[in-house]
This record gives structure tokens, C-alpha cells and sequence, in this order.
């Protein structure tokens, strides 16, 4: 979907706002800091979902928007989508709490190619429970891989986490939330370990799931989860409790599975 410069900008202000935007070298995410980016919002209470569209007129779409995030993903159309090309790079663990999720910064040289159009990795971060459904069935957690477009525009992988054996990638994360030891010292990530072995997806025309709500999203599902322990569930869930935002409709958008 191509964007005009004024557009563009606007998207680029929604991934810091959002926590998309890549994290502070001082070891604080950008959306951490309310007062620099906007009004604070959380998942509860009144600075919650349901308010946030009275928070700041940036935030209209999260109430008037018909392309919102997530959905239930139920009843897609089979499609012949190409298969998702992902080129990650092992990462070093650059681990932040935004104040609403634990999330990893990615280092340049990442990407994702879906639909013939080329993504470069931001961050990744994990929301507990999941915020897609499949089926009506709500995962434990989801992991939202976060990749921008040269237009602005972002591509999210999703990837959901069902309890099982524990998750080697997602232990590293826990271990360094509370870590502050020099860059160097940090243990690098191979981010191939957070996907599943079968990569068939949902695609959809999506958004942002935290205000300001932008419907600049184009986003792939994973349809089969990884595993992750009972104590990594419970550990995110320590962290960041339901940090989910309500299903939202589907309106009159296309939801498309992949054949693989």
C-alpha cells in the first residue's frame, strides 16, 4: 500500500508511539516516556482500550477505525500466497520493558519479504495472552515480530505459543529483562527458534493494536504455535499481565490463509 510523504511521517511517529520505533541506547523504550510521546495509556482502567481514542485526537482510529487489530481468525479464504521469506540474523539480547511489553531491538540487516515487498526487522515483543484468536481459541502468548517497509508502511509476523516444551530464545529474553551488562556481554538470539516448523499464515490488512491505532499494517499470522513452558507463561504473565487489546471486527476486509 503506498504512502505519500506527509503519510509516511505520520506512520513513523505511530511505530514510536507504539513501541515499534527502535529502543533508546540509555536502556529506556521511547513509549516508556509519556510525556515526550503523547498521553500514557495502559490496558485497564480508564487509560484503557476503551478510552483510548478520548486520549488525544492522534488516537481517533482506535475507536473510528474499520481495518483494526486483532481479529479472530476465522473463516479465511484459502489463497495461493507465496511463502513468507524471512531473513533474520542472530541478535544480541537488547532486552527493554517498555511499560507495556518485554522487547528485544533488532540490529540492521534483518528482513522479511511477504507479497513481493521487502521489510526490515525493528523488534520483536511478547503479549500474554495472545491477541489474535484462531478460531475462537486464545494462545497463552503471541510474539509480534515488528518490520517496516521503505513507504512507512509495517509488516507484523505473529507467532502464537502454546504451553509444551520450554523456549530456549524466549529464556534468554527472561533472563536478560533484568540484566545491565555491557553490549558485548550479551548472548545473541537465533530468532528461527521463535518460529514453528510449518509456516503456513493469515494475511490480512491490519493495524497497530496499541494507539495510536494506525491501519498501516500488513499482517501474517503463523497458523501453528511454537511451545513455551508453564514458567515462561507465568514469567511474562508477572510481567505484563493481559497487555491485550479486544478483539475488533473484521468488517468488510479479506482474511486469507496460505496453503502451506
Amino acid at each position: 500500500m503506498g504512502l505519500g510523504n506527509s503519510v509516511a511521517a505520520a506512520v513513523t511517529a505511530a511505530v514510536a508511539l507504539s513501541g515499534a520505533a527502535l529502543a533508546q541506547d540509555h536502556g529506556h523504550e521511547a513509549e516508556a516516556t509519556p510525556a515526550a510521546h503523547g498521553p500514557g495509556w495502559s490496558y485497564r482502567g480508564p487509560t484503557g482500550p476503551e478510552y483510548w481514542s478520548r486520549l488525544d485526537t492522534a488516537f481517533a482510529a482506535c475507536a473510528a477505525g474499520q481495518q483494526e487489530s486483532p481479529i479472530d481468525l476465522s473463516g479465511a479464504v484459502s489463497a495461493d500466497l507465496e511463502p513468507l521469506d524471512l531473513q533474520w540474523r542472530r541478535l544480541p539480547a537488547r532486552v527493554f520493558d517498555t511499560g507495556h511489553a518485554i522487547q528485544v531491538e533488532a540490529s540492521p540487516g534483518s528482513n522479511l519479504t511477504m507479497g513481493g515487498k521487502g521489510y526490515q526487522l525493528l523488534q520483536f515483543h511478547v503479549h500474554q495472552p495472545s491477541e489474535h484468536l484462531l478460531n475462537g481459541h486464545r494462545y497463552p502468548l503471541e510474539i509480534h515480530f515488528v518490520h517496516t517497509a521503505p513507504d512507512g508502511t509495517l509488516g507484523v509476523v505473529g507467532v502464537f505459543a502454546e504451553p509444551g516444551e520450554s523456549n530456549a530464545v524466549l529464556q534468554t529474553v527472561l533472563a536478560a529483562v533484568a540484566s545491565a551488562g555491557p553490549a558485548d556481554d550479551r548472548p545473541s538470539l537465533d530468532l528461527t527458534s521463535l518460529l514453528p516448523e510449518q509456516r503456513g499464515y493469515f494475511r490480512y490488512a491490519g493495524s497497530l493494536t496499541t494507539p495510536p491505532c494506525s491501519e498501516t499494517v500488513d499482517w501474517a499470522v503463523l497458523a501453528e504455535p511454537i511451545t513455551v513452558s508453564d514458567d515462561q507463561i507465568e514469567a511474562f504473565a508477572r510481567l505484563h499481565p493481559g497487555n491485550t487489546r479486544p478483539l475488533q471486527p473484521l468488517n468488510r476486509r479479506f482474511l486469507l490463509r496460505s496453503g502451506q
